[in-house]
Order: C-alpha cells, then structure tokens, then sequence
C-alpha cells in the first residue's frame, strides 16, 4: 500500500465509493461499513462467504479501492477503524438547533472544518499530487471550469496559477466556457471541478476536451462518477453524506481549495524561479491598486 494512505483512509474511501460499486461489491462495503468490528477479524474467505460474495469479489473490491489485495487492505482496515469511530461521534455531536450557544456552534463547525480538512488529507495520492503539477506546468494552457460553488474555486484556481506563472484561463457564462473548452487541443489541460462529478454540464466539458486531445484533471467527491470516467487525473476531496450541517457548501469549498493551494505550491517547486518572478510583478500590479490614507 502507497505511504500516503493514512489511517482514516480505508473506511472514507469504501463510503465514497459507495455508489459505484456493483451488487455483490456494495454487499461487501454494506457489512464492512455496518460491522466493522465483526469485519476486523475475518479472513477473505470468511467476508466472501458472509456477504455471499466469492474470493475474486472480495479481491477485486480490494483493488478497486486501490489496494494490492485483502492483506494490504485489512491492515488499513484495522487502522482505520479507531478513526472511524472518532468520525461518528464527532458527526453525532454535531448538532445545530435552538439550544445551542454561540460557543457551541463555533466549537462544532470548528471541529467539523477541521476532520473535514484531515479526511481530505487522508484522500490525497502524493505521487497523483506530483504528476498533476508536472502536467500543468508543462502545459501550453489549463482552462478551469467548474458550476455553482465550484465555479468560485474553478476561479481562485485561476487567479492562483495565473500568478505563478501558468497560461490560464475561466469563463463563468456556460456558453463561453463551453466554446473555449472546445479549442482546447493536445498540450492544453482543462481542469474540471465538480463536487458531485455529476454535473452534466462538467462532464461534457471534460469528454470534448479528452476527445480533442487535451489533458483532463478533475477535481470531486472520492467516488466513482462520470466525470472521473473522463479524466487522465482525478483528485478528491472528503466524501459528502447527509448528515446535517454537512450539506452546507462551505466545508466542500474548503477543502478544494486547500487541495488547490497545494497543487499550487507543488506547481511553484517545478520552477521556483519563474513562479517568484511572476508573482512579484503581479504583487507590485494589485499594491499599486490600493488606496492610501
């Protein structure tokens, strides 16, 4: 198992995969996420005869999950469990509702933001990280696209690498974007940005651009959806689940944009020198901008 998985990765990565597994592979994460416990001490034999499934089932659920096999998976698995646990009871207490102070409101979507942004560390593929950041510096142009709340962030992505030195670019009118999308050829990236993966407008954005020959990056929710089917790259963030607060747009945001500061940073250490030259001389533009007293 690659080094960047950490603990709480193994139980985030079956729940956001939850949707995209078939029958007898959603039966093996249904008893895994329901009795972890009891799953801990099963040997791949038993977990295929209790989830009526077979060994090659349980053995390709594992990979599709991106482990080497049951062994590497269970030994994340038992790691994982401890932090699973953490999670529910941090989801548990995170109520919101007329008898809760100012303080506990803070302190529980302080709380929440923070396991947001640790889950979504837990998700990130440092070597996936590396090859996203190589294939944006050397690129001819990467244009963003993204709908709703991802728009925003498609957005700061592009004042953020424009900075740096990259060939960006945005449109936020979806008849404008989906033209520009449309030249895009072999050494340009589009970087798609969709919460869901799901928004056919993205989607679309995504498949025209690949059929043209350029590179495609996206950026979602762990899980299988269209929108992954049509990238070279895809990059995620903690799953989201209907609990509560959680449906608010903000810890997504959140964490999509962290994943983009630090593909940004990542970007920068390529080439150190152009991203500290541009970023100067935009820095002297936007200073000169402001008003003095």
């Amino acid at each position: 198992m690659s080094e960047h998985f950490t603990d709480c990765g193994c139980m985030l990565r079956i729940e956001g995969m939850r949707t995209s597994f078939k029958a007898a592979e959603a039966r093996i994460a249904d008893l895994i996420l329901a009795n972890p416990d009891q799953v801990m001490g099963l040997t791949i034999n038993e977990l295929a005869k209790i989830s009526k499934t077979s060994y090659a089932t349980v053995t390709r659920f594992c990979k599709k999950l991106g482990y080497e096999g049951y062994k590497d998976f269970k030994t994340s698995f038992m790691r994982s469990t401890l932090s699973g646990q953490n999670r529910s009871v941090l989801l548990t207490d995170l109520r919101i509702d007329l008898s809760c102070s100012v303080e506990e409101i803070c302190n529980n979507l302080f709380a929440f933001f923070q396991q947001s942004l640790e889950e979504s560390r837990s998700m990130l593929d440092a070597s996936l990280l590396d090859r996203a950041a190589e294939i944006m510096h050397s690129a001819n142009s990467v244009f963003f696209v993204g709908t709703g709340t991802s728009s925003l962030c498609a957005q700061y992505a592009c004042s953020r690498f424009f900075r740096i030195g990259l060939n960006c670019g945005f449109e936020s009118d979806a008849t404008l974007y989906r033209m520009r999308v449309s030249t895009l050829k072999k050494g340009d990236v589009l970087f798609a940005i969709s919460a869901s993966g799901r928004s056919s407008d993205i989607v679309n954005c995504a498949r025209i651009a690949r059929e043209n020959g350029a590179y495609v990056i996206s950026l979602s929710d762990f899980s299988g959806t269209p929108l992954t089917n049509h990238a070279d790259i895809s990059l995620f963030t903690t799953p989201r689940t209907a609990k509560l607060s959680q449906n608010i747009d903000m810890p997504l945001f959140t964490c999509q944009i962290m994943l983009i500061d630090t593909l940004t940073a990542c970007c920068c250490a390529k080439n150190p020198q152009r991203a500290a030259d541009v970023y100067a001389r935009t820095r002297v533009s936007s200073t000169e901008e402001k008003m003095t007293l």
